[in-house]
């Protein structure tokens, strides 16, 4: 295709709904190349044929996808694969909802009565230490599975923020200030899908220990067994 063919990066933008950023950022890491660039200036250039996938580039995005599934949604040839990684953001984005829906009924309550330093009325714990296999092992399954935050510095997963109700920190052992269990740590959490949840992590590698099942004396629950094998009793909230 002759370089009269192409499409200037400002006239791909309008047709594509792209950014002059989003275009550049995305040919940087690899997405959505140039089909020419030129070599003393730098200017990119683009085929016809690739508005398309600049399009749906922008409608995955819009939907907050990532760029590495983006990208897989894209490249990937299996369809079973592409929806999974679709299903899999969609069940993060409901949890997402769900935890924005909490906020907002606390700011309402805020609003109303005034913002006070909460209270512990009763102890409740706050801190498990577990011993892992492998930390990147661990930190994979904990970020995935519970959007849980690692803290190099104190050498825990961080669920929520201190002072709030949702402050955890579950404690990957390390030699000598913190040592761990003499074995495997069995601990509970509360979620706002459990079944979501459960899931996700048997898809992440985790041993499932017993399913899903609701019981007279508590809230439906499960467990799992993450990959070092410390048991996690899921809950429902």
């Amino acid at each position: 295709m002759s370089n009269d063919n192409l499409l200037s990066i400002g006239g791909f933008a309008l047709l594509s709904g792209l950014s002059l950023h989003a275009l550049r950022h995305y040919d940087e890491v690899g997405l959505l190349p140039p089909a020419v660039v030129d070599p003393d200036t730098g200017y990119r250039r683009y085929r016809p044929d690739q508005v398309q996938r600049a399009r749906l580039i922008g409608a995955l995005r819009k939907v907050d996808l990532p760029l590495d599934e983006v990208r897989q949604v894209l490249d990937d040839p299996d369809p079973i694969t592409r929806k999974a990684v679709l299903t899999r953001h969609q069940q993060e984005l409901a949890e997402r909802a769900h935890t924005l829906s909490r906020m907002v009924h606390t700011l309402d309550h805020y609003i109303e009565h005034g913002v006070a330093m909460p209270q512990v009325t009763s102890p409740r714990i706050v801190q498990v230490t577990i011993n892992v296999r492998s930390l990147s092992e661990a930190r994979a399954f904990y970020e995935h599975v519970f959007a849980a935050e690692f803290n190099e510095e104190i050498s825990s997963f961080q669920i929520g923020t201190w002072p709030g109700e949702e402050f955890f920190l579950l404690t990957v052992a390390h030699e000598p200030n913190h040592p761990g269990p003499a074995g495997p740590s069995r601990f509970g959490l509360l979620v706002a899908d459990l079944d979501t949840v459960h899931k996700r992590a048997l898809d992440a590698g985790a041993a499932e220990i017993e399913p899903p099942a609701d019981r007279p004396w508590k809230p439906r629950s499960s467990c799992v067994a993450d990959p070092s094998g410390n048991r996690i009793d899921l809950f429902q909230s």
